[in-house]
């Protein structure tokens, strides 16, 4: 008997017993089902957290730090082991246009009086261009403030949507326009406007549910015009620098940028050298804890089909002992065992396949609704919109690939056992059978 005939007559016999047949193959279908909706979830978990990171530009982040030669965190560091803005002003101007500086620091609380005699507080932050990547600030419209805004002093300043609001009652244009601060109570500073950012509060925080007419909001200047405000020029000697690289580095451009920079810096340092650690190898340790997560769960999914195929092999010693008298037949008409035995395998494994196949289907569907759920949620809150993008399924092309293997492999298996039970048999017992 061919090998086609033996799907014609597993087919056929799968379509007698319909229900049977079915209930044969909950198991796998629940198993498999739950293997592709664990593994489709998980991908697309990946894909949004990295579609994320490249719609706020976290993606281009890069941190120089110190690090103990010895690995001793406990030695003592002196003034010149530190990081100085007279290296990162070198760093910046062997690299123009390459890399921005973003590290930051708070100048304190400021006030101001806007039109209607009402107080308006903002949290003056200290920084410049990659400041802006690393809170995922998205500009409206103006400029951010730029490296050397800071170099030159220069008493710029980036405001949000929300201080426009609140500031300007008269609605007059805020790109120019001058404004005085009081800082921590005491220092009247002027700032000019040169750019607004829109407010995220998912970003950028909203505790106690605060009306947006009473939400305090980033003030962004110049760095070293926050150390100046509070008279902290020692802040800028640095543990560790933030910058941001233009997209036209890969990461590891970067990575070998600074590092052969630094390098050269600390050659003789004893103690002290530098680590570069990028955004992309923290989503990368990320992306491979999601994996693990995925693999453990999907692990324990797929326990399920040890059951489905118990239930497999069940029903198939039922359909062996149903068939006793046509087996004899067979063999008294001189069916090779062989023939007999792959039979009954080939009929295990057409029921495993297909629940093989329901399931992935189940699985995918299942992985299309909860992007459906989650796009529902993100367009619900213009917050997650800016910071997620579309949620997009992301089917796991290998996970189906290798669902159909396992399938197949479970109705070998758990076929072979009845299979070889009915290839055994004596004709001449089979056909006294009743």
């Amino acid at each position: 008997m061919s090998f086609i005939e033996n799907i014609k007559m597993a087919l056929g016999s799968i379509a007698s017993n319909k229900m049977r047949s079915l209930l044969t193959m909950l198991g796998i279908i629940i198993g498999i089902s739950a293997v592709i909706t664990i593994t489709t979830l998980g991908n697309t978990l990946k894909s949004t957290f990295n579609n994320a990171m490249s719609l706020t530009g976290s993606s281009t982040l890069i941190m120089a730090q110190l690090y103990p030669n010895d690995g001793d965190y406990d030695i003592d560091l002196d003034m010149s082991d530190y990081i100085t803005m007279d290296m990162v002003k070198e760093f910046m101007e062997q690299h123009p246009g390459e890399f921005y500086f973003g590290s930051d620091t708070s100048a304190g609380e400021g006030t101001l009086i806007n039109s209607k005699k009402d107080t308006v507080n903002v949290s003056l932050l200290g920084g410049a261009e990659g400041t802006f990547d690393s809170y995922a600030i998205k500009m409206l419209y103006g400029r951010k403030i730029a490296f050397r805004d800071s170099l030159e002093l220069r008493h710029t300043c980036v405001v949000s949507d929300v201080f426009v609001e609140q500031y300007f009652k008269n609605k007059e244009e805020p790109l120019g326009q001058q404004i005085s601060v009081t800082v921590n109570e005491s220092l009247p500073v002027d700032f000019t406007i040169i750019g607004v950012y829109k407010y995220n509060e998912m970003i950028m925080g909203n505790s106690g549910g605060v009306k947006r007419e009473d939400l305090k909001t980033n003030m962004i200047i110049p760095y070293s015009v926050a150390l100046e405000i509070n008279n902290r020029y020692r802040d800028d000697l640095f543990y560790s620098v933030i910058f941001s690289f233009d997209k036209s580095l890969t990461p590891d451009q970067a990575t070998t940028e600074l590092e052969d920079f630094f390098s050269e810096k600390y050659e003789y340092n004893k103690n002290w050298g530098i680590r570069v650690v990028t955004n992309e190898q923290m989503m990368n340790v990320m992306s491979t804890a999601i994996n693990i997560v995925t693999v453990i769960i999907s692990v324990i999914a797929a326990l399920s089909l040890i059951v489905g195929g118990v239930g497999v092999m069940n029903i198939m010693l039922v359909s062996v002992t149903e068939r006793t008298r046509e087996i004899g037949i067979r063999k008294a008409l001189g069916a090779k065992k062989s023939t007999i035995k792959w039979q009954f395998v080939t009929e295990a494994i057409i029921i495993c396949i297909i629940g093989g196949i329901i399931g992935i289907i189940v699985g995918l569907v299942n992985g299309e609704i909860a992007a459906l759920i989650a796009n529902k949620i993100v367009s619900s809150n213009p917050n997650y919109a800016d910071l997620l993008g579309d949620v997009k399924v992301s089917p796991p092309v290998g996970g189906i690939i290798i669902s159909l293997i396992f399938s197949t492999l479970t109705g070998v298996f758990f076929g072979l056992y009845p299979a070889g039970k009915a290839a055994k048999m004596n004709p001449i017992d089979a056909l006294r059978y009743d």
